[in-house]
């Protein structure tokens, strides 16, 4: 069997191993080939392929991770470039590693609600500082890192308004509020379920 290749923009790169992230969203975990030359990449990495019909959100995410440079690495991940993966486009990421917060919810596993919110917080803060609204705020697109920070993925819906509220009226902001609030209810009722 061939290995499994894909381009970083037109270089072809060998790939190990293959993993799906996750089970309704095309993203990948790759090892690649150590025996090769990796123009930069590291030897482990996360591809996101391009949805059916979604260019302008592909489009969007390469803009916002471009416009939110200075944050790759701190609060979202790096973003090396894009190439192909079996003949569809893609973005290429660097690892997080963490846990989601859909994840870590159900885990149980106890965790500082205060802490969590001051690390929301500040990775939300960091984006908007940029002149950027995150809009997709969903547990599974926010990792707590091994460092205790957290990490933000999926930047499809970022936005770069005109006309940026003030931090504390942003939606950045209220967010955090609604994560939380998330967070905490899935906790909740798995309390419940488990009575």
């Amino acid at each position: 069997m061939d290995p499994q290749v894909f381009y970083f923009n037109t270089v072809p790169i060998r790939v190990e191993t293959v993993r799906k992230l996750h089970p309704r969203r095309e993203v990948y975990r790759l090892n690649l080939e150590k025996c090769q030359e990796l123009h930069g990449l590291p030897t482990v990495l996360v591809i996101k392929e391009m949805k059916d019909g979604w260019q302008e959100e592909f489009d969007q995410e390469k803009k916002a991770y471009r416009s939110l440079e200075c944050l790759q690495g701190i609060v979202i991940p790096t973003f090396f470039g894009q190439g192909t993966f079996e003949d569809s486009p893609i973005l290429i990421l660097s690892e997080v590693i963490g846990i989601t917060l859909y994840e870590l919810a159900y885990s149980m596993v106890p965790v500082s609600l205060d802490k969590l919110r001051h690390q929301l917080e500040k990775a939300l803060e960091l984006v908007h500082s940029q002149g950027a609204e995150y809009l997709d705020q969903r547990l599974d697109n926010f990792f707590l890192c091994d460092t205790d920070q957290v990490m933000i993925v999926d930047l499809e819906q970022v936005r770069f308004p005109s006309d940026l509220e003030d931090w504390k009226d942003s939606v950045n902001y209220g967010g955090v509020g609604s994560l939380l609030y998330l967070f905490n209810d899935i906790r909740e009722r798995k309390k419940e379920s488990t009575r």
